[in-house]
């Protein structure tokens, strides 16, 4: 279905917003990414023109959102909601501890280490595979996962852009937006959310049940109501707002 581009944006809108696909281009290593200084500027003027109502929603740690962007004032959810920072800097952390952990770390590592091209990134309270430079296995590993983590009910597997993650599934991008809307400076105003990758679909789905904008950045099948065609098209319409 052919999506429209969405309306002008406004200063009075909560703006929140996925970082890999969509402000940022993908790299081999999710540390090699860099961070045009654009998409820095644009965060800026944004957090201004709004008067503080933009927020970072990854599954990235905010110790990596923080060493990517050099924000730290920035509101952010990390690890797809996992933990967050509010406006007044306060900390939360839904869970301290992921479940199985004991057992998929070296699972997953003994995987990682059998494979050339496969990357396990641990993220404490979350575990991601990465096959980017290895994208035939990912039906094996799709299979394997599912297989490692069937013994642990409370945990949920997010299949991205070559990446399976595994996180507890007490929370996604969705929730944590709707944890930003239930206060200040977000509360009161239209949520617009800007993602490209299949986890994005859980802030899509929250964004269309508040009456905001859903933006898919980038092709692909989405529950968003709106699509912008690249990264560089994303960042060029956020600009508009802070000209």
């Amino acid at each position: 279905m052919m999506l429209a581009r969405p309306p002008t944006p406004k200063a009075d809108w909560a703006y929140f917003c996925d970082i890999d696909g969509t402000l940022v281009a993908f790299a081999k290593h999710p540390d090699a990414v860099e961070v045009r200084e654009e998409a820095r500027h644009v965060l800026q003027q944004l957090f201004c023109v709004t008067h503080g109502a933009v927020a970072l929603v990854s599954g990235r740690s905010l110790a990596s959102i923080d060493a990517l962007f050099h924000l730290p004032f920035l509101p952010a959810a990390g690890l797809h909601g996992l933990e967050r920072r509010d406006p007044d800097g306060t900390y939360q952390r839904v869970i301290d501890r992921l479940p199985g952990r004991e057992q998929l770390l070296p699972a997953l590592s003994a995987l990682a280490a059998r494979f050339p091209g496969l990357l396990l990134e641990d993220k404490g309270i979350a575990l991601a595979l990465h096959y980017r430079q290895a994208p035939r296995l990912g039906g094996y590993l799709s299979h394997t996962i599912k297989r490692l983590v069937a013994p642990f009910p409370e945990l949920t597997v997010l299949k991205g852009k070559y990446v399976f993650e595994l996180k507890p599934h007490v929370a996604n991008k969705g929730e944590a937006i709707a944890a930003f809307m239930r206060i200040p400076p977000f509360c009161g105003r239209t949520p617009v959310f800007l993602g490209d990758d299949v986890t994005d679909e859980y802030g899509f789905e929250r964004i269309n049940q508040l009456g905001g904008l859903s933006i898919k950045v980038g092709p692909g099948q989405t529950l968003a109501r709106y699509r912008l065609p690249n990264i560089e098209a994303a960042l060029t319409w956020l600009q508009s707002l802070t000209h």
